[in-house]
């Protein structure tokens, strides 16, 4: 039996990974040095992958799912990635048939955005990739696959996506039939499976994969690595769902699911679909998750904490005890001993994460929560505006356009299959 393979993650910034420190036992390297570093593992249509670009893709993955425990684990995961990298092989393949070209500075734009949800400067971004034995141009890469395949499928199949003002009308209509029930805010990871052989296998790292997010690995960026639907550019977000709308396949399972719980792997045709249920609300109903808050913080980051702890905690302690007029914030800051924004982009009481949302919920405008432990740091929030929630009616061009992705995600989906069934995929 081989040694377990170890990963261990030291996230810096919270909802991401900032630097991410690795301790991979001498059978992981093994297992990835057991080629030359450029050997040939799959042709794609003659186009190969090579061993280093799996190996600089997996030690991605491992990174964000939250490390693998066991010789086992560690291929079934290598066998994923395998796979996604075929699609996406397979996409700019098909892009570069309509000579379809995604320039540099684009994909400098959407690292720039991928580096800005880790909390991060692109050029540190870029070393925490490094720092995990990635790169930058690997990160790069999968998103020239993305963006390809979203501009490719919009310009083949967005002419023949018809979505009439009668079904959009039925379904606002529905929208206020349903006044009062239940809505749902899902978030899918698509994975594929072929043949019955591996469907076992996949079955296997779906499983994984969900007990993964259970222990702490961000949905969102496995589905961006992992998901083969439409859906992982941007983390898998299949948007607000109604219990009418609900798959029989997941219905019963969604309803009875609780908010941020990971739902196990469902058997779908095709493969396997893991869900999360990020939110649920009441359809039409005014509701205090929707409060609108504009806030600040006062961010020790976890790198200054040893040093500047006690500096950090004579400021930010007196605040929950009195009230704080938001333009003094940056005086704060400063004496603080804080370098970094203070201010928030406005959001919803329900964006939050549970741990905040409960520490904010019940102030009023100007107080301040306790001292707040994560991640990433030691954070205090200050509340600087609130606006109560209102309904939010219907909107026919909003709905129109969310009944026009779902049929252009259903046919990319069938695009794609037909891709792969004409290719010719040699594994070596």
């Amino acid at each position: 039996m081989s040694k377990p393979i170890r990963l261990i993650k030291d996230l810096l910034v919270c909802g991401g990974f900032a630097a991410v420190s690795l301790s991979v036992s001498v059978t992981a390297q093994q297992q990835t040095q057991s080629q030359p570093l450029n050997a040939i593992e799959v042709l794609v249509n003659d186009e190969p992958i090579s061993s280093f670009d799996i190996n600089q893709r997996l030690r991605l993955v491992i990174a964000i799912s939250g490390g693998v425990t066991s010789q086992e684990e560690f291929l079934q995961v290598r066998e994923q990635v395998i796979r996604s990298m075929v699609d996406e092989r397979l996409q700019l393949q098909e892009a570069a048939e309509v000579e379809l070209v995604i320039e540099d500075a684009q994909l400098e734009q959407f690292f720039a955005r991928r580096a800005e949800g880790s909390g991060q400067e692109p050029e540190q971004f870029a070393q925490a990739l490094a720092q995990i034995g990635s790169s930058k141009n690997t990160m790069k890469r999968q998103m020239e696959a993305e963006i390809s395949w979203s501009q490719l499928v919009q310009g083949r199949l967005g002419a023949f996506v018809s979505v009439s003002d009668e079904e959009v009308e039925a379904f606002i209509q529905r929208i206020y039939d349903n006044r009062g029930k239940f809505e749902y805010r899902l978030s899918e990871i698509v994975l594929l499976s072929e043949t019955p052989e591996q469907s076992a296998a996949v079955e296997t790292n779906a499983n994984q994969l969900v007990e993964q997010i259970k222990g702490g690995a961000t949905f969102a960026q496995i589905a961006q690595q992992l998901s083969a639907s439409s859906s992982a550019a941007v983390g898998g977000d299949l948007g607000w769902v109604t219990v009418d709308d609900l798959d029989p396949l997941y219905s019963e399972a969604v309803q009875n699911g609780s908010v941020g719980n990971t739902l196990d792997p469902i058997r779908s045709p095709g493969g396997f679909l893991i869900l999360a249920v990020a939110d649920r609300r009441r359809v039409l109903t005014v509701d205090p998750l929707d409060t609108q808050l504009v806030l600040n913080q006062l961010h020790l980051p976890l790198a200054d904490v040893e040093a500047g702890l006690d500096t950090y905690l004579s400021v930010v302690e007196p605040l929950k005890d009195q009230t704080t007029n938001c333009e003094d914030v940056a005086g704060l800051a400063a004496a603080a001993g804080i370098t970094g924004r203070t201010d928030i982009a406005p959001l919803r009481l329900r964006d939050l994460t549970n741990e905040f949302r409960v520490a904010i919920e019940n102030l009023q405008v100007g107080q301040a929560t306790d001292v707040l432990d994560a991640q990433d740091g030691k954070r205090v929030l200050i509340v600087c505006d609130m606006q109560e929630p209102v309904v939010q009616e219907p909107d026919f061009d909003a709905v129109f356009n969310q009944l026009e992705q779902q049929r252009l995600s259903m046919m990319a989906r069938r695009y794609l299959r037909d891709i792969r069934r004409d290719a010719i995929v040699d594994y070596r």
